[in-house]
């Protein structure tokens, strides 16, 4: 364990090979796709989704002995992967509308749309967290001194990493139907900083408290 969190060393090995094997896919995606080759950079991407999946889902189970579901630490890091990086590529989507207004808009509408998804399936975990009890709490909350729900840090949760950047998600779709692309970026901008200090909190507090959230 780690400052009394259980943790399972033998899958941390696993996931830093699968790490290596991602950087690895994704350097020849990113060949590939500078060179214009269609089929292959779609194969390379396929690929480099799989292998990333397969290591968030090991690195889940490096962390999710204290938690009181594996899979609900999988799906929350899953929905940790849709909400930041949908909100980080919708954010730099949103930037090639500066310099080429002839784009669809749709991809942009998706992708808030994916963030706002992904924002709603961890809410639903957040619920589900707070309800169940951890298998095990970690050593370390007794340090804290307090319980979930008197934490602070656990409502800076749910009000700036999850409600705060669903609702510009919202205004963020909302602006991209009506090719509002300016005010669109502005708005994912705040929202990759919002999801982004979100995500600190809801992993320090399974860290602290073994809950997902």
């Amino acid at each position: 364990d780690i400052g009394g969190f259980a943790l399972r060393p033998g899958a941390f090995d696993a996931f830093g090979v699968l790490v290596v094997i991602f950087v690895a896919v994704a350097l020849g995606h990113m060949v590939v796709a500078f060179g214009a080759k269609g089929r292959s950079t779609v194969l390379l991407g396929a690929a480099a989704s799989v292998v990333g999946v397969v290591a968030i889902g090991v690195l889940a189970a490096v962390v999710a002995i204290p938690a009181w579901s594996d899979v609900a630490v999988f799906v929350s890091m899953l929905a940790a992967a849709g909400a930041l990086g949908g909100s980080l590529m919708a954010m730099s989507w949103g930037h090639w509308y500066l310099t080429n207004s002839g784009l669809p808009k749709e991809p942009l509408e998706q992708m808030t749309l994916i963030v706002l998804g992904a924002l709603i399936v961890q809410g639903v975990l957040l619920i589900a967290g707070a309800a169940i009890p951890a298998r095990e709490v970690p050593i370390t909350e007794a340090a804290f001194g307090v319980s979930l729900g008197q934490n602070p840090a656990f409502w800076l949760r749910i009000g700036v990493g999850l409600i705060f950047p669903a609702v510009l998600a919202v205004l963020a779709w909302r602006a991209a139907t009506i090719r509002g692309m300016m005010s669109a970026t502005g708005l994912l901008y705040i929202a990759v900083g919002s999801v982004l200090a979100g995500e600190v909190l809801a992993r320090g507090l399974l860290f602290a408290t073994g809950s997902v959230v």
